[in-house]
């Protein structure tokens, strides 16, 4: 576990916890068996992702399934927005943690700085996003590429992003945005991405257990 942040030192959200990695390293999973186990517990726990489901985040999901093509930059700037709504919108994130949720969510502004920042400039991005609040932990599933896309090629839609080569871009980005935010005061535990989920699921659970109140 280490602590990240020099750039975005705004404020940080108590009971908002983020999920990162590759395509393919298991976010979506870890957040389904982490929302299962607080229901069972009595936990009150909403789970969202991004991009969401709202008009902005429909636009984007088209655009990754390939069906329209958009400039890089134009990307940067809908992934941004679509945060923003997902943040501060009728039933966003922060209306659900005023009313004592926790919630999950299944990427964030660390994912644009690792894959927006491919084929657009770090701090362009990074500005974009520095406004936004942080998570107070940010889960970090470390997968190799190679692992990740053999994961995904058994899905029916493939997306833009999901090309091996692409993969080792977005996975070396993913070092430089965890060094960069080495003392911003978030908690941060990297896992190994690679490994049964159930193990995975325990060391996140045990690492939740210093977070109930």
């Amino acid at each position: 576990m280490a602590r990240i942040g020099t750039r975005n030192q705004g404020k940080i959200l108590d009971r908002f916890i983020v999920f990162e990695g590759i395509d393919g390293s298991g976010t979506t999973t870890q957040i389904q068996l982490l929302t299962e186990r607080y229901t069972r517990e009595g936990i009150p726990v909403f789970a969202t992702g991004e991009p969401t489901d709202n008009c902005i985040g429909k636009v984007i999901r088209k655009v990754l399934k390939g069906e329209h093509r958009l400039h890089p930059s134009t990307m940067t700037l809908l992934f941004a927005s679509d945060r923003n709504e997902h943040l501060y919108g009728e039933g966003g994130i922060l209306s659900w943690i005023e009313k004592g949720y926790w919630v999950l969510c299944d990427r964030y502004i660390f994912s644009s700085l690792a894959y927006q920042t491919i084929e657009n400039d770090y701090r362009a991005v990074e500005e974009l996003n520095e406004r936004f609040p942080l998570p107070r932990i940010l889960f970090y599933l470390e997968t190799p590429p190679e692992t990740g896309i053999h994961r995904i090629q058994t899905r029916e839609t493939k997306e833009i992003y999901e090309e091996l080569s692409f993969q080792r871009k977005v996975h070396q980005q993913y070092q430089k945005v965890l060094s960069t935010y080495e003392h911003s005061g978030m908690e941060i535990k990297i896992l190994d991405g690679a490994a049964p989920k159930e193990a995975i699921h325990e060391e996140v659970w045990n690492f939740m257990n210093r977070f109930r109140y």
